[in-house]
């Protein structure tokens, strides 16, 4: 079984492996898990707060764009 983590940055954006994450995102990860810290859903474009998907209404025909509603 392999665990993957979601890392996005000024290269772009994906899935990669937990043995490649970096200290930062493991401490992240652990902190989160930790005090159950709850998770914001944000719009990859304006980064506006969204329920479910990657964009809000005003972005959902972009490209790589998944509008859930």
């Amino acid at each position: 079984m392999t665990i993957e983590i979601f890392r996005m940055n000024n290269e772009g954006a994906g899935w990669v492996d937990i043995e490649s994450a970096t200290t930062a995102e493991l401490l992240d990860l652990e902190l989160a898990i930790t005090f159950n810290a709850p998770m914001q859903m944000l719009c990859f474009k304006c980064h506006t707060p969204i329920p479910k998907g990657n964009v809000c209404i005003a972005h959902k025909d972009v490209k790589g764009g998944i509008y859930l509603g």
